[in-house]
């Protein structure tokens, strides 16, 4: 039976614009026939991704790099290694990842599909998409490229790349990368990767997550300011604007297959990656790392305009068998303030709590808990149970560190 980790938060954030849409409002959604103040998945992914309160944990090559400047990271790796006939096979073979042709090679020919190619004016430093990468494999093309020079030196002929020769070193590159590559990064596997070329493979994420929503009704707001110029002499502003914000609690969830994130780290074979010792040890660290990113980490919209520095005031982890559950629903009908005496964030972990309770045991799903933690601070009965409560999220860490290091092997 599958056995997933959930996670769900509440954190009262103050006036604030954290994640904005295209035209600079905060985003939001309608839930329950209200709007309320959101946060897109994305915009938490990355930002506990790339926050102390997980990165920290980890060593620096167990960690993934998002980007496009592959060739760039490579070249970096060579250095004089490589004469200049050499680097410049070298950028046409990785600019070519994820291209139709390869780059320089267009020449203002038509594609398969009839429109004209676009690959001759492409930044040969550049590969066609961002690409998430572990340190080792970045690396290793770098190898690649050392025991392959010869042939990237005939890459390029009367300067435009030779199509045929780039096909074959991108098939071997390939192979080269199945064969010298072992493990993924840690968020590489948490998170997964999506490709759109046969280079590296994708990883199919172990962790979902939800977009962090309202339990409130949001009123958005706007903040009309000014800016003096220090050095003008004439009276009033030097410049005039005006920004949005709003306020809210949010509820944030997300759930991960620990199988799958046990797999996604373990090592390759024919069948496939296979969990091992270490990527069960490894996961031991990611998941509690994750708890604390999702409690402390704070999306950096306009940041130093509004220092929305507020952790989470109750975090709940459950390790759960056979399928997760969301609590989204507790907050169908927005919190009003008169709830809690006007304390919404108690509120919110009252109507929580409740409908946890509720629906494990409409469904069962109690029987299904291995183990449950909450930290919890506003004092609101039936939050939890004395035996699940955990007064840090450091506490919280290191006992569910402890469950995942005493479940049966999968």
């Amino acid at each position: 039976m599958t056995t997933f980790i959930e996670f769900h938060a509440l954190r009262s954030f103050p006036p604030s614009n954290l994640n904005r849409d295209d035209l600079g409002s905060p985003k939001t959604a309608v839930f329950g026939g209200s709007r309320r103040l959101r946060i897109s998945s994305q915009c938490l992914k990355r930002t506990w991704r790339t926050s102390e309160h997980f990165r920290g944990e980890f060593a620096a090559d167990q960690l993934g790099i998002r980007t496009a400047r592959l060739p760039e990271q490579v070249l970096a790796q060579v250095g004089d290694e490589l004469d200049d006939a050499t680097k410049a096979g070298l950028l046409a073979l990785l600019s070519a990842i994820g291209r139709k042709k390869a780059v320089g090679g267009g020449d203002g020919e038509e594609g398969e599909d009839g429109e004209e190619d676009d690959a001759g004016e492409a930044d040969l430093s550049r590969t066609a998409h961002l690409l998430y990468l572990s340190v080792q494999e970045i690396n290793v093309v770098a190898m690649f490229a050392k025991e392959n020079h010869e042939r990237l030196s005939k890459v390029l002929k009367k300067k435009k790349p030779d199509g045929e020769a780039i096909k074959k070193l991108r098939k071997d590159l390939e192979t080269y990368l199945q064969e010298h590559t072992s493990k993924n990064a840690v968020d590489v596997g948490l998170f997964g990767r999506f490709v759109t070329s046969d280079e590296f493979d994708t990883v199919e994420g172990a962790l979902q997550v939800a977009h962090a929503l309202g339990t409130q009704k949001v009123e958005l707001e706007y903040d009309y300011f000014t800016a003096v110029d220090d050095l003008g002499e004439d009276p009033g502003a030097g410049h005039l604007g005006e920004s949005e914000f709003a306020s809210s609690v949010l509820y944030l969830y997300a759930c991960c297959d620990l199988g799958q994130l046990n797999a996604n780290l373990g090592g390759r074979s024919k069948d496939g990656r296979v969990a091992d010792d270490e990527a069960r040890a490894l996961a031991k660290k990611t998941l509690p790392a994750l708890a604390r990113a999702m409690a402390e980490a704070t999306p950096k919209g306009k940041k130093t305009g509004t220092a929305p520095h507020t952790p989470a005031e109750y975090v709940e982890v459950v390790v759960r068998r056979g399928a997760p559950l969301s609590f989204a629903n507790a907050f169908t009908k927005p919190v009003a303030a008169v709830e809690g005496d006007g304390d919404v964030m108690a509120a919110s972990i009252r109507r929580l709590a409740l409908h946890r309770d509720r629906i494990e045991t409409a469904y069962g799903r109690d029987a299904d808990t291995v183990a449950r933690f909450v930290l919890c601070l506003r004092d609101v009965d039936g939050a939890s149970a004395a035996e699940n409560s955990v007064t840090s999220i450091a506490e919280l860490g290191r006992k569910l560190a402890s469950t995942l290091g005493s479940l049966p092997q999968a």
